[in-house]
């Protein structure tokens, strides 16, 4: 965990850094809330419809234009699933530059992105 959180703390000041993610897991909302504080850009990929209200916590960067929202889901769909989530990690790892992962192993869902030919920074 603390190799992601000082990996968080690096990237989000950079400007040319654009940090795409779903934000579900613990760590995940944890790396959010560190990104959210910084300069970089985010494309959070909802595993679910788009928010009819921006939540709080990110309105500030929504309103700076700092965050895109982004869902692959129905309209109506309000509850995450397996199968949306699959979905997402395959177009995150489709538009992002690199993959970036605090661990993943054989028996991960996140397993297969790994075989690609992009840069993978395991922390």
């Amino acid at each position: 965990m603390i190799p992601t959180i000082n990996w968080t703390n690096k990237v989000s000041r950079n400007q040319n850094i654009t940090i795409v993610s779903g934000f579900q897991s613990t760590l995940e909302r944890e790396v959010l809330d560190i990104i959210l504080k910084g300069t970089c850009g985010i494309i959070y990929v909802l595993n679910r419809s788009l928010y009819c209200q921006i939540p709080l916590n990110l309105r500030p960067a929504f309103h700076s234009n700092r965050i895109l929202f982004i869902s692959l889901t129905a309209e109506k769909t309000t509850r995450p699933s397996a199968i949306n989530a699959n979905i997402r990690n395959h177009y995150i790892a489709d538009i992002a530059d690199a993959l970036v992962f605090a661990s993943v192993n054989e028996t991960s869902s996140l397993h297969h992105l790994v075989q690609t030919d992009k840069p993978i920074l395991l922390l």
